[in-house]
């Protein structure tokens, strides 16, 4: 099995248990509650709170998704049914990496994307390049967050064990990462490659653990 069909299969899983159309529908839905319901934001368009607003739920979101999905897996012996079947064990664990950041990239895009509509059509601004450092910051902080959780769902057997050093290590390390941009140290595409680099690396960790455990 190519790791083409095993990313369908996983994107598929998202429609069929209705979490992609949570996202699509929850996280802009969030945003714009949070902003109307905010007394004082200085005139902050829609857009920008928006983009502060999902660049850290979406790595949040994505990570503790991811890592909870691989400790059940494991936990149940669902990996174990792969042993027999021609299947590259990285593939297993790269597909629903790459489904799980997809599919949580394009809802905070979508996010983006309709906040800075309603800029448009409110106020007759719309912020281009701000929509595009945001989509990178997004990018970055899923891919680095998610990139841990796979190391932590290989390593840890305990759900909300695995939860917990998610949220407070793939995500601390995501956000101090993006930092370096928001505080002017680097570009954003630079603090983006940067965070590409270490959730490569992470990721590579990962899924040697991963392929030793399972073939044991």
């Amino acid at each position: 099995m190519s790791l083409g069909l095993l990313f369908k299969d996983e994107v598929n899983g998202f429609y069929r248990s209705k979490v992609m159309i949570a996202l699509l529908i929850g996280m802009p839905l969030l945003a714009a509650l949070m902003y109307f319901l905010s007394p004082d934001l200085g005139g902050m368009p829609l857009g920008a709170f928006t983009a502060l607003t999902i660049s850290s739920m979406a790595g949040l979101l994505a990570s503790t998704t991811l890592s909870v999905s691989i400790i059940n897996e494991r936990t149940q012996g669902v990996y174990d049914l792969f042993l027999v079947r021609p299947v590259k064990r990285s593939h297993l664990l790269l597909a629903k990496y790459l489904a799980v950041v997809a599919c949580v990239v394009l809802a905070a895009v979508f996010a983006l994307v309709v906040a800075n509509i309603y800029d448009w059509s409110a106020h007759g601004v719309m912020d281009l390049g701000g929509l595009k450092e945001s989509m990178l910051v997004v990018l970055t902080m899923a891919c680095l967050s998610c990139a841990v959780a796979v190391l932590v769902g290989t390593l840890v057997r305990t759900v909300l064990v695995g939860v917990i050093i998610t949220i407070y290590g793939g995500n601390q390390l995501s956000a101090a990462v993006v930092l370096t941009s928001l505080e002017s140290v680097v570009s954003t595409e630079m603090s983006a490659l940067i965070g590409l680099v270490v959730a490569v690396a992470v990721l590579g960790i990962a899924l040697v653990l991963f392929g030793r455990k399972v073939s044991s």
